[in-house]
Formats: C-alpha cells, structure tokens, sequence
C-alpha cells in the first residue's frame, strides 16, 4: 500500500510544504514501512533513543492499532537514526499526556524496532520493520507522519491519513491496512 504525505486539514498546502511517500508491506510477521521524503534541510538535535523527537527537528512517525483494540503504538524515527518507541493503552492517555496529567514517559516501550535512515540528494528515507503477527484477513489501522522543521521557519507536518485538524492521533482517519497471510 502507497500513500502521500499530505495536509488534509488545509484547503492547499503551505508555503515550503515538500511531498513525501509512504509504502506500507507485510513480510515474514513483520510490518515494513519506507518511507521517502523530499527535505531542502536536514536536521536534527537528537542525541539519544526515547527523546520527544519531534521537538528536536524533522522526524518520521508511525502509527498502528490492531482493528478493534482500544491501545496503539506510535514509533518515531529521527534523521541520524535515534528511534522513540511508545505505547498507548487507549485515546485518553494522549489526551491526559497534552494536559500534563501523565507523562510521555509512562507510555515510552523497551523495544525499539528495526530502523536504517538514509540520505539522498533529495532528502532522506527510513526504513522501518516492526513486529506484526497477523492473522488472515486480520485488520490493522496505520499513519504516517512527518515534522519537516527548517532554520527560521516553522515546522511544516504532514500525514497519510485525511485528518480534518492539526492531530495525528485521530485514530479514526487511519487507513485500513490488511496484511496478506499465507
């Protein structure tokens, strides 16, 4: 499955907006995602796993809920491979973390899973593996995000799911992912 970066939530995309492309797979129990991004500036100030990516500078994000389950998993990805794994037992724990009453940490998973960043002349590309035991026909929802910061500018965002608003969290706008078993 290939999906665009896009900014659902806006009638046209912003000024400095730069398209990226999603392709989502399934091979040998595990859930491959690459992911190609067009980016003028590269950056980053992560120093370590398990920081908030996205306030360090451009970060790659994925979201996945197995069909029917309240909890998901967020993994980000930063250009110079630093990785942050969490997992969210249901909604409301996002919006307990954004109101200060939890802390991120509460939710920050051991695993940190299969990640390889490159560089190109037009941007960058991540390569993620996760752990995925499906059954037939078993349903999955996923995203891909993106922060895309640049030196005096704001950080432009974008996502594969149609959101209506700025949330990437809205678990409802996912798209339906279906891995081939067998």
């Amino acid at each position: 499955m290939q999906l665009p970066l896009r900014q659902s939530w806006l009638t046209k995309p912003e000024a400095g907006f730069l398209p990226g492309m999603a392709t989502f797979a399934w091979k040998e129990g595990m859930l491959e995602l690459l992911v190609d991004l067009i980016d003028e500036e590269v950056i980053t100030t992560a120093t370590a796993h398990s920081q908030r990516l996205w306030e360090h500078g451009d970060v790659m994000e994925l979201f996945i809920q197995r069909a029917g389950e309240d909890g998901y998993h967020e993994y980000q990805v930063a250009p110079n491979g630093f990785t942050l794994s969490l997992h969210y037992p249901n909604g409301t724990c996002v919006t307990a973390v954004r109101r200060g009453e939890s802390g991120m940490e509460e939710f920050l998973m051991d695993e940190i899973p299969m990640a390889e960043v490159s560089m190109n002349a037009e941007g960058w590309s991540v390569f993620l593996r996760i752990p995925l035991a499906a059954r037939p026909g078993e349903k999955f929802l996923v995203s891909c995000c993106r922060y895309d910061a640049g030196n005096g500018r704001p950080t432009i965002i974008s996502s594969t799911s149609p959101h209506p608003t700025r949330d990437f969290h809205r678990r409802q706008d996912w798209k339906e992912f279906v891995p081939l078993t067998g």
